[in-house]
């Protein structure tokens, strides 16, 4: 059968799976400490708390870029040598974890960029991927147009600006310009930005780009205050706007398939909890407030795997199997229509064989009446070439209407 005379409505058919792809098929997260030195130890712990929380709701490893730039497990100060806890009970070592996360063999952490690495340019880097052709793939935002991505930093600033270390800082348009050229080079499909700092709300109002929700710890002319302090490390551990982000997302998400929508995590801080106006920024996003609200925490936080592409998937495969037999019932037809005739002409065919001819016909008569598998196998092998045929032209087609 050529391909030309194939249904042009069954040709369309075939061609539609090729035409559609899933809008968030990958979750990512950039996770960012800014402050060194001691006192600074509640930063760290912010990070590496969000980290574990991101690891154990199913984002792997692999797409997670963390940035520390100082080593509190190993400072001459720490009581605890190799160990970072982000409460005074001390029952959960950051560092190294014990818990559940070790026993599926997530335990322990794996650092991207450390110490002096922690940089302004480096951070622009990483969202804009300009990295010169040798930069280790491991170390890069390895995202494209159907990847969320979660972005969060903890640090000291101020109005309009985050430092990096005491020694640079990087403002709300710089920010908003890297974002910029994420979007235009299709690097996310939506984006969360996360901020714990004083006056946390200023680092995204310079925002432009579509497809970004921001929140801060914290408006314009306040500070934002640690939970509390552990007297045995001698600093306080934990800021309290990360600190009941990871109270809701410990205790209400559960598992990987929990359906916690993103309105009750915002709703849950409050000024009485944080000590300050924590805020959200909806109007990049489609829809605005009323959507966003309603999207899964898992849009962001989780794996993407069994979350936003399964059911798609299934259908897809579903009518492919649909298809697929609808070709087989063609192929049976034209079994049908060719084997009807030479049932018809038997006499005819054996009296040329005993005329002395040679017997070909009776042999394809034969096959044709006893050997069932064989026909099935063949008419198989017509609906393969005829799938593969379809997706060739498919692909053609996109091709010219990309050149138009």
């Amino acid at each position: 059968m050529r391909l030309t005379n194939f249904p042009s409505w069954l040709l369309a058919l075939l061609a539609l799976p090729l035409f559609t792809a899933a809008v968030h098929t990958s979750n990512w997260a950039v996770l960012v400490s800014t402050s060194r030195f001691w006192f600074n130890y509640r930063h760290l712990a912010n990070t590496l708390s969000l980290y574990r929380t991101v690891k154990r709701l199913g984002i792997p490893d692999n797409q997670i870029i963390l940035m520390l730039p100082d080593d509190m497990a190993c400072n001459p100060r720490n009581t605890f040598t190799g160990s970072v806890f982000n409460d005074k009970s001390r029952m959960l070592d950051l560092y190294d974890d014990k818990g559940a996360l070790e026993d599926l063999g997530m335990g322990g952490i794996e650092v991207d960029y450390r110490g002096n690495e922690v940089t302004v340019e480096n951070f622009i880097r990483l969202l804009t991927d300009r990295w010169p052709s040798s930069h280790p793939h491991s170390k890069r935002l390895m995202t494209g147009p159907q990847s969320n991505v979660l972005i969060y930093m903890t640090g000291h600033g101020g109005n309009e600006f985050l430092k990096f270390q005491d020694s640079e800082e990087i403002s709300s348009f710089d920010l908003a310009d890297a974002f910029e050229q994420m979007y235009e080079k299709k690097r996310y499909h939506e984006m969360l930005f996360m901020i714990d700092t004083c006056q946390a709300n200023t680092m995204y109002s310079a925002f432009y780009s579509p497809g970004v929700l921001a929140t801060g710890s914290s408006a314009r002319d306040q500070s934002s205050y640690s939970h509390h302090a552990d007297q045995d490390v001698g600093v306080a551990v934990i800021d309290r706007w990360t600190y009941f982000y990871l109270e809701f997302l410990e205790t209400r998400m559960n598992s990987t398939s929990s359906d916690i929508r993103l309105g009750e995590l915002f709703d849950y801080m409050t000024f009485d909890r944080v000590h300050s106006d924590a805020g959200v920024r909806y109007d990049l996003l489609e829809g605005r407030e009323q959507a966003v609200r309603e999207r899964r925490v898992l849009d962001f936080f989780g794996n993407v795997q069994g979350v936003e592409i399964e059911t798609g998937t299934q259908e897809t495969q579903n009518d492919w199997k649909k298809d697929l037999e609808a070709l087989q019932e063609l192929g049976a037809r034209a079994e049908s229509q060719q084997t009807a005739p030479k049932s018809k002409d038997k006499n005819a065919t054996a009296s040329t064989a005993a005329n002395g001819m040679p017997n070909v016909s009776r042999v394809s008569l034969d096959m044709a009446q006893g050997g069932g598998s064989w026909l099935k196998k063949m008419a198989g092998a017509a609906s393969l070439a005829v799938l593969g045929g379809a997706w060739m032209a498919s692909n053609k087609l996109t091709k010219q209407y990309a050149v138009k």
